[in-house]
C-alpha cells in the first residue's frame, strides 16, 4: 500500500516537473537549453561531488553502480524540490529594477528496490535541461537593407525517465547501467513588429523530442586500514541523437501564412560524456570527494552567428562530517554537515568567450527516525554561484538556490518470523 501511495505522489510531481518554470536564462536559447548539473541527492551540499560514494540507506544518483549498496528487503523513495533566485547584470539589461527572477519546482521523484543480495533496481524521473528566455532585438529583412523589431520567447524542458540496474560483482566492485528515455517539449515564438506590414507577424514552433539514453557506471571500494576507506567511481554516456517532431505555424494577424508538421531524425546530438571520481572516508565520519566531468561538444561542430559549442569540463570537490549515534544497540546517523566547491567551463562559447559557472555549496541533513529499519530522512543544500560575464555585451547571472530532498525507506518484503506455541 505504501508503494502505491508513493507512485501516486510521483505522478503528481511528474506533472509539476515537466511544466512549472519561471527562471529565465538568455543562454537557454541554444541547443536544448541549460543542462542540469545537480542530482538532487546527498551530493548537492558537496559541490555535486560524490560519484564514488554509495550508501545502504539513501541514493547517490550520479552513478548507477551505487544502488547495489542498498540494504536488502527494503524499498527506497526520494523526492526533491528546489527554490532558485537569479539576478542579471550587463549592458543588455534595460530595466535594472526588473532584473531578477525566482522559482520553486519539484525536481526529482525516484524509487529503488533491493531485489537480491547483489542486485538492485531503481526507476524515476529526473530533470535534464530547461529552456526559458525572452528578449527583444533587431532582425534583418532578407534581400533588403531594412530591419525590424523582434521579440523572441522560448520555454520548455527535457527530462529523463530512467530504469537503472546495479549489480555487485565482488566485495569491492559494483557496476550499473541506467537506461533512460529522454523526452521533452520546447516552444519557441518569434514576433515581428508591424513596422513593415499592416499586422504583427508571428512564428510559433513546437518541438517534441526524445530518444533512448544510456549511462554505464562502476565503483570500486577498498579498506586501506582501520581508519581509512577509499572509493573510485566512473560513468560514461554514449553520443545520442535526439529525434524531434516539429509543428510550425506562421501568422500575419489572423491570417495563416504557413502551417507545417514534420519529423527530424537528428534535431540535436548529445556528446560523449564521462565522469570520474575519488572519495576517502576517515573513521566512518569524515568524507572527502573529488569529481571530474568531461563532455565532448566540440566534435559535434555546432555553431551559430556569434557562438560555438566547446568541450566542457567541471571540477567538483566536497567534504562531509557525519555524526553517528546508538539506539537500542543499533547505530544510526544523527546528522551530517557538508561543504563544497565547483568550477565549470561550460559548453557555450559566445562572442569568443567560453562561459564559466562556479560556486560554493553547504548542506545538512538528518534521519528523523532512530531505528535501523524504516525511517524518514531530510537533506537540505544551499548553493550560491555565478555564470557568464558582462564583457562583450554578455549577461552575468548570479544565482542562489535551495534544495530540499526527502527520503523514506521501509520493508517491501516481510521477513519470515518463527512461530512459537
Amino acid at each position: 500500500m505504501r508503494i502505491v501511495l508513493l507512485l501516486v505522489l510521483g505522478l503528481f510531481c511528474t506533472g509539476v516537473v515537466c511544466h512549472a518554470q519561471n527562471n529565465a536564462s538568455p543562454y537557454s536559447i541554444i541547443g536544448i537549453g541549460d543542462l542540469e548539473k545537480s542530482s538532487f541527492d546527498r551530493t548537492s551540499g558537496m559541490g555535486h561531488a560524490g560519484l564514488a560514494l554509495s550508501s545502504n540507506r539513501f541514493f547517490y544518483q550520479a552513478n548507477p553502480a551505487s544502488y547495489s549498496a542498498l540494504d536488502e528487503h527494503f524499498f527506497y523513495f526520494e523526492f526533491a524540490t528546489r527554490f532558485k533566485s537569479v539576478s542579471y547584470a550587463g549592458s543588455p539589461i534595460t530595466d535594472i529594477t526588473n532584473n531578477q527572477s525566482s522559482d520553486l519546482q519539484f525536481k526529482k521523484i525516484a524509487l529503488a528496490l533491493k531485489i537480491k543480495p547483489r542486485w538492485a533496481v531503481s526507476f524515476g524521473l529526473l530533470p535534464f535541461s530547461t529552456v526559458n528566455y525572452s528578449f527583444n532585438g533587431l532582425k534583418s529583412i532578407q534581400g533588403t537593407n531594412f530591419s525590424t523589431n523582434a521579440n523572441y520567447q522560448g520555454s520548455g524542458s527535457t527530462n529523463l525517465f530512467y530504469i537503472a540496474n546495479s549489480y555487485t560483482i565482488s566485495k569491492n566492485l559494483s557496476v550499473g547501467l541506467q537506461s533512460s528515455y529522454l523526452f521533452g517539449q520546447i516552444d519557441e515564438t518569434e514576433n515581428l513588429s508591424d513596422q513593415l506590414t499592416d499586422s504583427l507577424i508571428s512564428t510559433d514552433r513546437n518541438i517534441y523530442l526524445g530518444n533512448l539514453y544510456f549511462k554505464l557506471g562502476m565503483q570500486y571500494k577498498a579498506k586501506l586500514n582501520s581508519k581509512w576507506n577509499i572509493a573510485l567511481g566512473a560513468t560514461a554516456s554514449n553520443k545520442t541523437k535526439l529525434r524531434a517532431n516539429y509543428s510550425l505555424l506562421a501568422k500575419s494577424g489572423n491570417s495563416i501564412l504557413l502551417s507545417n508538421d514534420y519529423y527530424k531524425n537528428n534535431y540535436f546530438t548529445l556528446p560523449v560524456t564521462y565522469t570520474t571520481g575519488i572519495a576517502a572516508t576517515f573513521k566512518d565520519a569524515y568524507t572527502f570527494a573529488v569529481d571530474y566531468n568531461y563532455q565532448g561538444w566540440k566534435q559535434l561542430n555546432y555553431s551559430g552567428i556569434s557562438y560555438t559549442l566547446e568541450n566542457s569540463q567541471r571540477i567538483s570537490v566536497g567534504s562531509e562530517y557525519s555524526k553517528k549515534g546508538s539506539y537500542l544497540n543499533q547505530s544510526y546517523e544523527r546528522y551530517f554537515l557538508q561543504a563544497g566547491l565547483f568550477y565549470d567551463n561550460s559548453y557555450l562559447k559566445i562572442s569568443g568567450i567560453q562561459l564559466k559557472d562556479y560556486g560554493l555549496t553547504i548542506g545538512a541533513g538528518a534521519e528523523l527516525s532512530r531505528t535501523a529499519l524504516s525511517g524518514l530522512g531530510m537533506q537540505a543544500a544551499l548553493e550560491i554561484g555565478q555564470r557568464g560575464t558582462t564583457d562583450r555585451g554578455l549577461i552575468r547571472e548570479t544565482y542562489t538556490q535551495f534544495n530540499l530532498t526527502v527520503s523514506y525507506r521501509d520493508f517491501w518484503i516481510s521477513r519470515k518470523m518463527k512461530k512459537y506455541d
